[in-house]
C-alpha cells in the first residue's frame, strides 16, 4: 500500500513526532507542506494530512494545501496535536475540505501536545512532555489498524469458494487466486515463495507445495508475524473476537496448540 503523509509542524515539533511514528508504521513518505511540494497523488493508495490545532481547526496553511489537491476516490486520514484534553470538533473544517475534494476519510487520530502560548505562559506551558511515548504508541497502533483495514485481502473471505487445493478452499479476486478457509488467506498469485512465512510462523501453519499454502490454519494464534514479514503483502489474517476466544479456549482446555508448537520446534531442531 503506497502511502504519503503531509504535515505541518511549526511550533514545538509535536506533530512531527506523531507523523514520524505513523510514517514508520505505514512505510510512508513523509512530506512537510512548508516545502511547497508538488506531488502527483494518483499512484498513492493512502494519504495522510496533519498539523497542530490552531483556533479550533487544523493549521490554515494545511487547509489551503489540501484544498489544492485532487483527492477524488482517495483514502485519506487526518491527524492532529492539540492543547485541550478532548478532540471536540477540531477536525470538522479539514474533513469538509477533504470530502469536497472527493476524498474518502478512513480514519482520524489526535493527541495532546505541549503548548506555551496565551495563558499557558504563566505556568510555563501546558501538556508538558506531550506527545509522550504512550501517544506515539497509540499513533503506531492507529496506523497499524489502518493498514490492516485497507489490506487488499481484507474482505476476500466474502468471495465464494471456487475450488480446493490440498483440501484448502480457493477463492478468486480479479485475476488473483487466494488460498484460505476462515482465518489465514494467502494470495498465491503474488506469493514469491520466499518462505518467510514458513520460517517466522511459531505454529508452523504454512507448507511449501507448488506455492506456500496455509495448510494448518486451525493452529493460527493471530500473531501476524507471517503477514508483517511478507514482502509482497500476500498474507492476511482475519482477526476476530470469536477466533481469539477459540484460541483462548484451546489454550485453557487443550494441550493441542502447545503440543503442535513443541513437536514442530523439536523436529526443526534435529
Amino acid at each position: 500500500m503506497k502511502t504519503i503523509i503531509f504535515y505541518r509542524s511549526s511550533y514545538r515539533g509535536n506533530t512531527l513526532k506523531i507523523a514520524q511514528s505513523m510514517a514508520n508504521t505505514l512505510f510512508a513518505e513523509l512530506v512537510s507542506i512548508d516545502s511547497n511540494p508538488s506531488i502527483d497523488l494518483s499512484d498513492y493508495d493512502l494519504i495522510g494530512f496533519g498539523s497542530a490545532i490552531n483556533f479550533a481547526a487544523h493549521d490554515i496553511r494545511l487547509q489551503r494545501f489540501v484544498s489544492s489537491q485532487n483527492l477524488k476516490g482517495k483514502n485519506v486520514f487526518l491527524f492532529s496535536t492539540r492543547c485541550r484534553p478532548f478532540l471536540g470538533a477540531y477536525h470538522k473544517h479539514l474533513k469538509k475540505i477533504i470530502e469536497a475534494k472527493g476524498g474518502i476519510i478512513v480514519g482520524e487520530f489526535s493527541c495532546q501536545g505541549f503548548d506555551r502560548t496565551g495563558p499557558w505562559v504563566l505556568m510555563d506551558g501546558y501538556n508538558k512532555a506531550r506527545p509522550n511515548e504512550r501517544d506515539m504508541f497509540k499513533a503506531r497502533l492507529f496506523s497499524e489498524k489502518l493498514r490492516w483495514k485497507l489490506h487488499p485481502l481484507a474482505f476476500v473471505c466474502k468471495n465464494p469458494i471456487a475450488g480446493y487445493s490440498e483440501s484448502i478452499p480457493i477463492r478468486r479476486k480479479g485475476s488473483d487466486i487466494i488460498a484460505g478457509n476462515k482465518v489465514v488467506f494467502l494470495n498465491t498469485s503474488t506469493c514469491i515463495k520466499c518462505e518467510k512465512c514458513i520460517n517466522v510462523c511459531p505454529m508452523h501453519i504454512f507448507s511449501l507445495k507448488d506455492t506456500a499454502l496455509p495448510t494448518d490454519e486451525k493452529n493460527c494464534i493471530q500473531c501476524r508475524l507471517c503477514a508483517d514479514n511478507c514482502p509482497t503483502s500476500s498474507i492476511y489474517i482475519k482477526e476476530s473476537f470469536l477466533n481469539g476466544l477459540r484460541i483462548a479456549l484451546r489454550e485453557s482446555f487443550s494441550d493441542k496448540l502447545q503440543s503442535s508448537y513443541n513437536a514442530e520446534n523439536e523436529k526443526n531442531e534435529h
